[in-house]
């Protein structure tokens, strides 16, 4: 299939795909991916040299390098390297060989983009194979997701910025070698990968009830899962992260003292409880409400579970950082907000980096307002950090649904949006001219959410966890504040903000108390609110008293002094009809949807609104922009001189019953320009402060106010670093700023295209970013074979389209022998070093695990020796005495996970389960000697995927060569584990000696064996 680089834009959308047919893992693709790769030859004669690449791909990144392995017959001598590139261009290096298998490694940072010739001469022997380099920059910094369905390459080359948009992959096709051809695709394409779902999904793990995330032996099991992801994926330059879970929450048992099926008292949350205090928490069929201790009690018990799931993910977060430290852990976490009995709160991921999340879906409650109604109720008092969001899910989305549910998000400031499998447009074309759409239009506008915070609206939203937790008090059997007053009538308001084209930020009780809503708010809405923490009512009070606008629902129940009753309880309109309340005592819920249309949320939501609307008016708190059709939903996110105002066509159509039906509409829009300029961001180009415009359903316009009017780009004189030790070894720095009318710094985020071009005017960075603060600080790499002469940067900025301009000369040297060098002994993937150093200082004892070779005793005996000074006491072992499954109780077996999924009942007490659940009869840290063909650990190692390099006798690590790597959490929970591979004595030998080097943390002056020679020849 031709690369969606050469399609024209507009034909994307008419693509037609195969559907959904083959299995993720396509065992045809990986033997047609591994053909591309050198394969080993027979053994060799004389005049003959073998070349492989051990991490068995063909296609890399910049950010990465690219390890090579010769195996030559010649006497001790000189392996010339060549690099030809497709344009004629060559680099030269001579290497000094000595031995037979010889080790090489490629630093593609210092190459340019582009397909390579390798060619590697060895006296009369030569050898060649082809390799492709890809740039490791994503066009645009804004995260652009398919969470796709997707497998074949065909369909992968077609998911990249040039093609559907996107530049991030959230897939399952990650897994073990199978990764391997998906992860070519997704870098030819400029994709970034994460595997999703990893540990497994829905509520708790493996779909086993018994398995709740307040136990150990489930959680360090996910994590088991998650760092073995991270072992595979390590090693690819264009994965940034694992993804753990969807959809998880605390679990619920029948409860043997009432028969009750219930989310209250599980015996491992009752576990952990008396392992914290002590002492037995509540039991909730003894709980008295009218008796304050069992009140207190309860409370205690409610907000100390709350911290359950977040610690669940720190722990699968540790076992991915201490595989790559700067992995990404995600999770998807928002759609159970209103869950707080499952565990749901502001704080249930907050140990990760990123909120990875995704609705309430539009098949129930606010149909299409319902995902941003998530979103925004999820995000509550946690606006810091980077938000990824998946609004819509099925695969029936139509272009103009898929429109206005990303657009409803996208317009609340977050810093990624997200499609789901069911729409990949590689092989549904439902919605596909909208995602190409919506990703065009986000990766270049949405750069302004990187680099300013989250912009907190005049009015805010009350979700109070003590009124959910004291009407829980009364009724256990009431979990979920969706099922609760407060709960229920919450997406009235936020809808009636939407009405009025205010924005209402939700905050929670910690956000009252702490001083936020003062700090940030000038008026607050409580909805059917029954009873609040006395702090929480001291709070509002004082908000009140110090000119705080209060509002109470005419269903609050809740006295607040100097705050306004609205009067008004917001109701569905039919929902006291005798038809309604017939389908509700049938419980024939389909036949609900034409009463619960957006269009029905609508009129019930109209007359709060018209209160909200009066009482903010008399307070001064003016709408965002006046506007005169109320299906407008208005956000503004703004920072220093420079605001956003966001304007998305949600109007519904009331002749519809479909839950969903949108509607075309017009608006007449004024914005309040106080004298600042005005500048349509989509269209670039100025606009008026007041127009009509015509909305086509679910589209959006978005406006740019500036202080002052924009005048001018200036960029800065471009600075070309060369520091070869650095992983940036060639760097391109520069900054840009845009300037008002008079010359001044215009302070706050503006939407850039940056462009840089070589002397032949080829392109070699077109990327999307933001200014922050009115400033671009930007580096980008140069290689050490671009070409010689002026270059040119271009930077425009696209609220105006004004632009500009710097040059530079660039000459590259004539040599650069960092571009490739010998390994010294034995091999290791870049950086495993720090992990055996940090292995030999975390642990004082350890076990040696040799295998069955003669060579392996002296070996482990020699280890054994060296390691005593080190503090690290081991004892010797035979592989034969260790290489079966781990005893276990039948307390653990009850709740086991491991490596692989296992069902409810399948894992037994005792040593007859499989080694992928229960892992190795070996305890603590291990050093494993030997290779898969001698040492059975080594080989169920290389069996789950976490060797870096394939060992295999006569090819890898070779004759007289030896290999070096670590793991954790494959051989059991948390036990980390160094083999130390080869298949002859000689290469043990090696092996053993460079992991003493690292354990003492000696490190060679160079980290390669430089060339005795090298050029670079560009045309």
């Amino acid at each position: 299939m031709t690369s969606s680089s050469t399609l024209p834009a507009a034909t994307i959308p008419q693509r037609l795909f195969a559907p959904c047919v083959a299995a993720l893992r396509s065992a045809l693709w990986a033997a047609a991916w591994l053909t591309t790769v050198a394969t080993p030859a027979a053994p060799l004669a004389a005049a003959e040299l073998g070349l492989t690449l051990p991490l068995q791909r063909t296609v890399y990144q910049t950010n990465e390098r690219i390890d090579f392995t010769v195996r030559r017959q010649a006497e001790p001598g000189t392996l010339d390297v060549a690099l030809e590139s497709a344009d004629g261009g060559r680099m030269a290096f001579a290497l000094p060989a000595t031995r037979g298998t010889e080790h090489f490694h490629v630093n593609a940072a210092l190459l340019r983009p582009g397909t390579y010739t390798v060619v590697v001469t060895d006296g009369a022997a030569t050898a060649r194979t082809e390799i492709q380099v890809f740039s490791h920059l994503r066009r645009s910094n804004y995260r652009l997701i398919n969470w796709g369905s997707a497998q074949k390459p065909e369909e992968l080359l077609e998911q990249g910025e040039d093609g559907f948009g996107y530049n991030l992959y959230y897939g399952q096709l990650f897994r073990g070698k199978a990764g391997g051809p998906a992860h070519a695709a997704l870098m030819r394409a400029g994709v970034d990968a994460v595997s999703v779902c990893t540990m497994s999904g829905a509520h708790q793990m493996d779909i086993r009830g018994e398995c709740d995330w307040s136990d150990p032996y489930v959680t360090r099991g996910g994590t088991q899962r998650v760092a073995q992801q991270a072992l595979i994926d390590r090693s690819f330059g264009n994965v940034p992260g694992v993804h753990f879970y969807d959809e998880p929450g605390l679990t619920w048992w029948k409860n043997p003292e009432t028969g009750v099926m219930g989310p209250h008292d599980v015996p491992q949350q009752v576990r952990a409880f008396e392992a914290t205090f002590d002492r037995k928490p509540p039991q909730s069929w003894k709980l008295d409400p009218s008796k304050p201790a069992d009140v207190v009690a309860w409370r205690e018990w409610a907000v100390w579970k709350l911290g359950f799931m977040d610690a669940a993910w720190k722990e699968a977060q540790f076992g991915v950082s201490s595989v790559r430290p700067d992995f990404l852990s995600l999770n998807q976490s928002q759609y159970g907000w209103t869950a707080f009995t499952d565990g749901y709160y502001f704080n249930v991921v907050r140990s990760l980096p990123i909120i990875s999340g995704h609705g309430g879906y539009d098949d129930y409650g606010l149909g299409y307002f319902n995902p941003s109604y998530f979103l925004e109720m999820a995000r509550g008092r946690d606006l810091a950090r980077d938000c990824w969001y998946l609004p819509t899910w099925y695969g029936n989305t139509t272009d103009d649904d898929y429109r206005l549910e990303q657009n409803l998000s996208f317009q609340t400031g977050i810093e990624g949006m997200m499609s789901p499998p069911p729409l990949d447009p590689a092989r549904n074309p439902s919605a596909r001219k909208a995602i190409v759409e919506c990703n065009r239009l986000m990766g270049r506008l949405g750069t302004i959410f990187t680099t300013m915070p989250a912009t907190r609206p005049p009015v805010a939203m009350l979700y109070s966890l003590s009124d959910v937790i004291a009407a829980q008090t009364t009724d256990r059997s009431v979990n979920y504040a969706h099922a609760m007053p407060q709960g229920e009538r919450l997406p009235f308001t936020y809808l009636a903000g939407k009405l009025i084209q205010r924005q209402f930020l939700p905050i929670v009780d910690e956000d009252v108390v702490d001083g936020t809503l003062a700090a940030h708010h000038k008026a607050v809405i409580l909805t059917a609110i029954r009873y609040l923490d006395p702090t929480v009512t001291a709070a509002l009070e004082d908000f009140a008293a110090h000119g705080g606008l209060v509002l109470l629902t005419g269903d609050c129940t809740v006295t607040i002094k100097g705050s306004v009753n609205l009067g008004v309880k917001p109701r569905l309109p039919d929902e006291e009809s005798a038809a309604y309340k017939a389908i509700v005592a049938a419980k024939k819920w389909p036949d609900l949807t034409p009463f619960q249309t957006v269009a029905k949320h609508v009129q019930a939501a109209e007359p709060l609104a018209k209160a909200i609307a009066a009482q903010l008016d008399k307070a001064g708190i003016p709408p965002l922009f006046e506007c005169d059709a109320a299906g407008i939903s208005a956000t503004r996110q703004a920072e220093g001189d420079i605001e956003y105002l966001f304007a998305v066509n949600a109007t519904a159509d009331p002749a519809a019953t479909n839950r969903n039906a949108s509607k075309p509409t017009a608006a007449t829009i004024a914005l309040p320009s106080r004298g600042k300029a005005i500048y349509d961001a989509l269209k670039s180009g100025p606009a008026k402060a007041k127009d009509r415009y015509e909305f086509a359903k679910g589209e959006m316009r978005v406006f740019a106010l500036t202080a002052r009017p924009i005048g001018a780009v200036r960029v800065a004189t471009p600075v070309v670093t060369r520091d070869l030790t650095q992983s940036t070894p060639i760097g391109l720095r520069f900054a840009a700023t845009v300037l008002d009318d008079k010359g001044g710094l215009l302070c706050g985020s503006v939407p850039l295209r940056i462009r840089v071009l070589d002397p032949k005017g080829t392109v070699r960075y077109d990327l999307h970013r933001a200014t922050k603060l009115g400033v671009l600080s930007l580096e980008l790499p140069l290689a050490a074979n671009d070409p010689a002469g002026d270059w040119s940067v271009v930077v425009t900025e696209l609220l105006d389209n004004k632009e500009g301009t710097a040059s530079f000369a660039y000459r590259p040297a004539s040599t650069c022998g960092a571009t490739v060098g010998l390994t010294r002994r034995g091999i290791m993937l870049g950086g495993e070093q720090a992990n055996l150093f940090r292995f030999a200082r975390a642990h004082h004892a350890a076990t040696i695990v040799k295998g069955t070779a003669d060579f392996h005793g002296p070996a482990a005996d020699r280890l054994k020796k060296i390691l005593e000074p080190w503090g690290v006491a081991c004892t010797i072992v035979a592989a034969a005495d260790v290489s079966k499954p781990r005893t276990l109780t039948e307390e653990e077996a009850k709740t086991w996970v491991g490596l692989t999924y296992t069902g409810s009942g399948v894992t037994k007490p005792g040593d007859g389960n499989p080694l992928t659940v229960v892992g190795l009869a070996v305890a603590g840290p291990v050093i494993l000697l030997g290779a898969p063909e001698d040492n059975p650990l080594i080989k169920f190692l290389a069996e789950q995927s976490v060797l870096p390099y394939q060992p295999k006798a006569g090819e890898f690590p070779g004759a007289g060569r030896g290999s070096v790597a670590w793991q954790r959490d494959i051989l059991g929970k948390g036990q980390e584990s160094v083999t130390v591979i080869a298949h002859d004595a000689e290469g043990l030998s090696e092996a053993v000696g460079s992991f003493y080097e690292a354990v003492a943390g000696m490190d060679p002056l160079t980290p390669w064996i430089l060339p005795t020679a090298s050029s670079v020849s560009v045309p």
